[in-house]
């Protein structure tokens, strides 16, 4: 299967929504809400996708990044129908070649991924943080 890698910009939620709900991500992202999606894929820098032949997403890379130092993937995700064919590593190379090797990219598991992302060539640390939006005093 010819899969089409390109950086782009102008994803609409409902391309985004379709693709996500379809993967592990779906479940923890607010894919009822178009607007949000729609803002944070505005304010994000960094998108990649991978369509198939026809162009349907199939896959994604959302991020965040300087462009020197750091870049954050908020979603690295592939359609179910689509997962091990090495679309995802695909999404992870080329991010990495946009960005350059001055560029770390870190991201935060799903839950039970941790072995996908380590497949793929990530490191794992146990000194990650985070401030959960839910839970703020």
């Amino acid at each position: 299967m010819t899969i089409f890698y390109a950086q782009e910009t102008g994803l609409t939620a409902e391309e985004y929504i379709e693709c996500v709900s379809q993967s592990e991500l779906g479940s923890i992202r607010p894919i009822g809400n178009p607007e949000r999606v729609q803002a944070y894929l505005e304010n994000s820098n960094l998108v990649i996708t991978a369509r198939n032949k026809n162009g349907t997403l199939v896959g994604l890379f959302r991020g965040m990044t300087d462009w020197h130092w750091v870049c954050y993937c908020a979603d690295l995700a592939v359609a179910e129908t689509h997962q091990g064919q090495g679309i995802g590593k695909a999404l992870m190379d080329k991010a990495t070649e946009i960005l350059g090797s001055g560029v770390t990219v870190t991201l935060l598991s799903v839950p039970g991924a941790e072995a996908f992302y380590k497949h793929i060539g990530l490191s794992q640390t146990s000194a990650a943080f985070y401030r959960d939006r839910t839970n703020r005093s």
